[in-house]
């Protein structure tokens, strides 16, 4: 084979594992389907939660919240990173937001009690807790963590 063909399989292969590679996302987080700008600011907003950079996802997941304010994905994340960077007042009234659309959003209850946990309202937690009692009477993965840091909260 030549090099050129060898460059353009090479190419091709490369262009196949980017788009073949599975993504990685917050928890709780799944990935928009959609191809429109908004979508993409989302997907782009989770990369950055799960790398940590709530700083840089915070005003991708307002637009986001701003374009589309029946979001209860992008309210949840947006606020997860608000209260991971310390906007608690901020992140409450995105919890609530995101309930208000998305009652059963399993993730923001478990974050929205995780939240009255750092606002030191352990009372506020049981409630959120009892609510994912009920999404998951099984059992979840929200329910057990919620249910562990309010064993271990301590005033």
């Amino acid at each position: 084979m030549t090099t050129f063909k060898l460059s353009l399989i090479a190419c091709g292969l490369a262009t196949f594992t980017a788009f073949a590679a599975p993504q990685v996302l917050a928890a709780g987080s799944s990935p928009s389907t959609d191809t429109t700008p908004s979508a993409n600011s989302y997907n782009d907003a989770l990369q950055k939660v799960q790398a940590g950079d709530y700083l840089s996802a915070i005003p991708m997941l307002q637009q986001v919240a701003a374009d589309d304010p029946s979001n209860a994905d992008a309210l949840n994340e947006l606020g997860f990173s608000l209260r991971k960077v310390g906007r608690l007042p901020e992140s409450l009234d995105a919890y609530k937001k995101a309930l208000a659309l998305n009652p059963s959003h399993i993730d923001a209850n478990e974050y929205l009690g995780e939240l009255y946990l750092v606002m030191k309202r352990p009372d506020l937690a049981k409630q959120q807790l009892d609510v994912l009692a009920k999404l998951c009477p099984n059992g979840c993965e929200q329910r057990n963590d919620l249910q562990e840091q309010l064993a271990a909260f301590k005033s």
